[in-house]
């Protein structure tokens, strides 16, 4: 006899259960035109309105929002009319550009760029005479400018004034750099990279999921619900935009989970409903027993990986906190698809959902029905007779690909972030090593007003004595190694500067490094005439890395928490919640290695792709994919787990459960691993450095999660532990025999 399925047992995330027991009270499959309708006219005003946003996504976010240096940094603009260029100009020439014809063409261009609506204070060699603002060899200058307006405006008068100023201007070449210019640039880099990910990912996901269900049909509707959530995802985008500022490659991020979370929690409802439906139930039972079985696994799933993201809100990044919000959106509206488009288009296709089997001859019949993989099962019985060996085995290759994280170095992301082919970057790279003070590697500093001269000079030599500086350059001259090299020069910082006296320290470290980083602590420490401002990549740097510091205990322990709460209640054990965070952990130091070994120390440059080695993985960038991984390890927990669990409480035999779950979602895993992988194609096939480590990351992240911890580490521990698996301590556990196990509590 069928049992009856609830949806009141397991409570786990009250929220999304209610909305769930909503959605089975509403059953929009019973009206399934009209629904399909509503959200067909929602998801094309949903996507119209979001892709007209991408305009005003924000290049900013590697920097800790309220950090001492973005303080500093603007006291310094403010009050003391000093700031980082917003557009940086290389004029090159084959000669010297002291020469007249040069300086003319030089002098003429900094005249435009004054001219040009929209910049404030210009800049240039040939104005200043600035020794930093010449090269070595004397054939390139810089004209700089700040520009005004917001990174929005200062971005299109960036890219109107190059555009206008044009390549060549006599005898000089003319090539943009700066913040404005590359902020420009990365997003016609990212919707170049969102139109790749459309056209790679989304046709290959098609095919997987053409082999997985061996009908067109059925593998289009994880692909039209992956649609909805994308849309739904980037309008949400946009209002945020309104709000907070949101980075340029939360879309990108967006893009890429929409079409891989959307069609995971797509495959389980499909596949629930062609095994109910096999069963000989009508396709309105199949849909509604798929929704309160798979539908609430999904729920639950989704709650998990909603308070692991969530977490990332923890810490002071525009990055981290975008990319957390348009992750959680992504969740959302997958979540959301999988239990009302989904249900009412099975119910508008019924038996039709089976059809055009494309591969069939190619293929062969298929051993696969709705009792699951026969491989799997030869698989899991491998396992369940030797789970000692199964566990030791996997912990083993895990441990052995954890190896690397053990020398892992976080850092800033920087210009060598951005694509080979990227102008701003090309040009950075020419001014840092062209040029003897390259911008990263300047410190502006500045002193209470009214500070002496005698004391200016005096904490000037102070700080070229350090062994971090190269040089200090103050209005009472230049320093090096605690001596007076030169004069002051007409572009050294006047004695009556708005806020007070004003030094240009340059490092002999870049940013990020240990040295860089003990020169800004050096600065805000040493005696002056009262407190010191100090601004600059390096001081970004040593506060972005204190602040993941301070908040990256909490946001572990919240996650953790969460994590065991959560399956606690969905699971009603003490054991399984426990050993899901354990297996995460452990894929998830697996992953880290994988990072540390490609990207942090360069190898396999080959296979994924040609990217700048820095010697340090991104920061943000890092925090953000460990979380998401976690948080997809846990969401495969869920599927896997559920599924064992309904066995168990059907048969009360712990390793004939383990068995029979894992041959019926074990495909499904792999499936959805396989199509997630794929979804990160756009991502790891990018030229952006920090995009590449994303997609390239969670991509093996998945892969490494469904074969070796979902194929041997989980199904060998719950082997192991037997019964104990779904142990409850005292009266929770006599309540729960007295409500009777067995009676129906299935879940997936």
């Amino acid at each position: 006899m069928r049992r009856r399925y609830s949806v009141h047992g397991n409570t786990a995330a009250r929220g999304g259960l209610r909305l769930l027991r909503a959605v089975v009270r509403w059953r929009p499959w019973h009206s399934a035109r009209p629904t399909l309708a509503a959200c067909a006219i929602a998801t094309v005003a949903m996507g119209v309105f979001g892709a007209g946003g991408l305009d005003r996504l924000s290049l900013s976010g590697a920097v800790p929002s309220g950090s001492p240096a973005v303080r500093d940094a603007a006291v310094l603009g403010k009050r003391y009319g000093v700031s980082a260029p917003d557009l940086v100009l290389l004029l090159s020439a084959t000669s010297d550009v002291r020469s007249p014809e040069v300086a003319a063409a030089g002098r003429a261009v900094e005249e435009d760029v004054r001219r040009t609506p929209g910049v404030g204070a210009v800049s240039s060699y040939w104005s200043t005479h600035g020794p930093g603002l010449i090269s070595r060899d004397g054939r390139s200058a810089l004209v700089t400018a700040d520009l005004t307006g917001d990174e929005v405006l200062g971005s299109k008068t960036a890219q109107r004034l190059v555009a206008t100023l044009g390549e060549h201007r006599g005898p000089v070449t003319i090539r943009p750099t700066g913040p404005a210019w590359i902020r420009a640039e990365s997003l016609e880099d990212n919707r170049a990279d969102l139109l790749r990910a459309e056209l790679i990912s989304a046709p290959a996901c098609a095919l997987i999921l053409l082999f997985v269900f061996r009908s067109l049909v059925a593998a289009l509707l994880p692909v039209v619900s992956a649609l909805v959530a994308t849309a739904g995802t980037l309008a949400f985008m946009r209002l945020l935009s309104s709000a907070m500022a949101v980075s340029v490659y939360s879309s990108n991020i967006a893009t890429a989970l929409g079409l891989g979370l959307a069609v995971d929690y797509g495959i389980l409802v499909v596949a629930r409903f062609r095994e109910e439906a096999a069963t000989g139930a009508t396709p309105q039972e199949a849909i509604g027993r798929s929704v309160r079985t798979a539908g609430r696994a999904v729920v639950v799933s989704a709650s998990i990986v909603l308070s692991s993201l969530s977490a990332l809100l923890l810490f002071p990044f525009v990055f981290l906190r975008s990319a957390a919000w348009a992750a959680i959106a992504v969740v959302v509206f997958s979540a959301a698809a999988s239990v009302i488009v989904v249900p009412a288009l099975l119910a508008l296709l019924g038996g039709n959902v089976d059809r055009l089997d494309l591969f069939a001859r190619l293929r062969g019949p298929s051993a696969s029905g709705p009792e699951g993989s026969p491989a799997l099962r030869r698989v899991t019985l491998a396992v369940t007779r030797r789970p000692a060996v199964a566990v030791l085995a996997a912990t083993c290759v895990l441990a052995a690909m954890s190896l690397p994280a053990w020398h892992v170095a976080l850092g800033p992301t920087d210009v060598d972030n951005l694509p080979p082919h990227a102008r701003g970057r090309t040009t950075a790279v020419m001014i840092r090593q062209g040029f003897a003070s390259a911008p990263e590697r300047e410190l502006i500093v500045g002193l209470r007003k009214g500070t002496p001269r005698e004391d200016v000079e005096g904490y000037a030599r102070a700080v070229s004595a350090l062994p971090q500086t190269a040089a200090v350059r103050t209005f009472t001259g230049q320093y090096r190694d605690g001596t007076k090299t030169e004069a002051p020069g007409p572009s050294d910082a006047p004695p009556d500067s708005p806020g007070g006296p004003v030094l240009i320290v340059t490092s002999r470290s870049p940013s990020g490094t240990a040295e860089s980083a003990a020169l800004v602590r050096r600065l805000r420490t040493l005696p002056a005439h009262g407190r010191v401002l100090v601004a600059g990549e390096a001081a970004e740097a040593v506060d972005a890395r204190s602040a993941i510091r301070r908040a990256l205990p909490w946001c572990c322990g919240l996650v953790a928490a969460a994590t065991f709460v959560l399956m606690a209640l969905f699971t009603r054990s003490l054991l399984v919640p426990f050993k899901a965070v354990a297996v995460a952990v452990a894929s998830l130091a697996a992953t880290l290695g994988f990072l540390v070994y490609v990207f942090q120390d360069g190898h396999l440059r080959g296979v994924v792709g040609d990217f700048h080695v820095a010697g340090h993985l991104s920061d943000t960038t890092t925090v953000f994919l460990l979380a998401t991984a976690y948080a997809l390890s846990v969401d495969y927990e869920v599927f896997i787990v559920a599924r064992v669990k309904e066995e168990y409480l059907a048969s009360g035999d712990n390793t004939s459960a383990v068995v029979a779950g894992m041959r019926k979602t074990g495909r499904l895993v792999t499936a959805a691993s396989l199509v997630f992988a794929t979804a990160m194609a756009g991502p790891a096939t990018s030229q952006v450095t920090s995009l590449k480590l994303t997609g390239s990351g969670l991509a093996l992240a998945v892969l490494v999660d469904a074969v070796v911890v979902r194929g041997a580490l989980v199904p060998g521990l719950m082997t192991l532990a037997g019964k104990a698996n779904w142990w409850l301590p005292g009266a929770w556990g006599r309540r729960r025999q007295a409500r009777g196990g067995a009676r129906g509590d299935a879940t997936a």
